[in-house]
C-alpha cells in the first residue's frame, strides 16, 4: 500500500483524509437536498439560488449546492405566456422615478395589472402595489375582470389605507400607461394623500412591477386546468403574498426577506440606510 500511495503522490494519512472529507460532503449534501424538499412544499418553483439563501448550509458553498440541486432536479423552467392587459389610456402622466434615489419605505411604489390563466381559456387579473426599496406587496387584488375598481383601485387602496396623509405626501405612484392608471377615483385619491402619479411608457421603464409579476407566476401562482372559484383563488394569493413578503430571499435585500429588511432598516439612522437608484 505504501507503494501505491508513493505511485498516487498522496500520503496514507492524506488518502483517509480525503475519504472522511468524501463522507462529510456526502452527509451535507444529503442534509442540503432534505432541506431544499421541505422549502419545495410551500415555495414550489423556488430557484436554487434562493434556495440556497434560505437553507445557508454549513461546509457547503453557494456553487456547489446550486450544482447539486440542478443535478437532483431541482432545475425550475420558466412560463411563457401572453395575454395582453394593457389598453393606453387617452392621457398619460409624465415618468417622475427615472434617476430617482429611493432612500426608504414609501417613497415610491409601482404597480401593474397581469393576467392568471385559469381553466380552459379563463383568465383572473391580478393587481399589485409593491414598495420598491423594502420589495413588498403592499396592495394587492385578484378579479375576474379589468375595471379599474376591481383592480388597481382596489389594491391601491389596500396599501394607501396602511399609511397616513403625512406619509403619503410626495410618495410617487409609478405604473405603465394602462386606462385603469388614469381612472377619476384613483386620481381622488392620489390628491386626498398627495401622491404623484408617474407613468413608463415601455416595459422596462416599469421593471420592479415586471419582476415581481414574473417571481408570483413564475414560482408561485399556477391555477391553469383548475376547476377554481375567485373566492378560493384570492385565499391562495393572500397565502402566497404572505409567503413572498415574509418567506423569499431577494438578493437585491442581501438575502433578506421584505418584511425582515423594513424592520432592518427602520433601526438605521438616516444616513446609514441604504440607496436604491432607479435607473430605467
Amino acid at each position: 500500500m505504501g507503494s501505491l500511495y508513493q505511485i498516487a503522490g498522496i500520503s496514507k494519512q492524506g488518502h483517509y483524509k480525503g475519504i472522511a472529507h468524501q463522507k462529510k460532503m456526502e452527509g451535507i449534501g444529503g442534509e442540503v437536498l432534505a432541506a431544499a424538499r421541505q422549502v419545495r412544499k410551500e415555495h414550489k418553483r423556488m430557484g436554487c439560488r434562493k434556495l440556497y439563501s434560505v437553507i445557508r448550509p454549513q461546509g457547503m458553498g453557494r456553487d456547489k449546492t446550486e450544482a447539486l440541486l440542478l443535478s437532483n432536479g431541482f432545475r425550475v423552467e420558466r412560463k411563457r405566456n401572453y395575454h395582453r392587459t394593457t389598453y393606453a389610456g387617452t392621457s398619460a402622466y409624465p415618468n417622475h422615478i427615472t434617476g430617482m434615489q429611493v432612500m426608504d419605505i414609501n417613497q415610491l411604489w409601482v404597480s401593474e395589472l397581469t393576467y392568471i390563466p385559469v381553466g380552459h381559456g379563463r383568465y383572473f387579473y391580478l393587481s399589485l402595489v409593491q414598495d420598491v426599496y423594502s420589495r413588498k406587496v403592499v396592495g394587492w387584488a385578484l378579479s375576474q375582470g379589468m375595471q379599474a375598481e376591481q383592480t388597481v383601485i382596489y389594491a391601491y387602496q389596500m396599501a394607501i389605507e396602511k399609511i397616513s396623509l403625512q406619509q403619503g405626501e410626495g410618495l410617487v405612484f409609478h405604473s405603465d400607461k394602462g386606462s385603469q392608471y388614469i381612472d377619476k377615483k384613483l386620481k381622488e385619491l392620489h390628491d386626498l394623500y398627495g401622491v404623484v402619479p408617474s407613468m413608463g411608457g415601455k416595459a422596462w421603464q416599469n421593471a420592479h412591477a415586471e419582476s415581481i409579476n414574473g417571481v408570483l407566476k413564475n414560482e408561485y401562482i399556477d391555477f391553469q386546468g383548475m376547476d377554481i372559484s375567485l373566492f378560493q383563488a384570492r385565499k391562495m394569493v393572500k397565502n402566497i403574498i404572505r409567503k413572498y413578503n415574509q418567506e423569499r430571499p431577494h438578493g437585491s435585500l442581501k438575502n433578506m426577506k421584505p418584511e425582515e429588511f423594513e424592520n432592518f432598516v427602520q433601526q438605521l439612522a438616516v444616513g446609514q440606510k441604504p440607496v436604491v437608484t432607479i435607473n430605467y
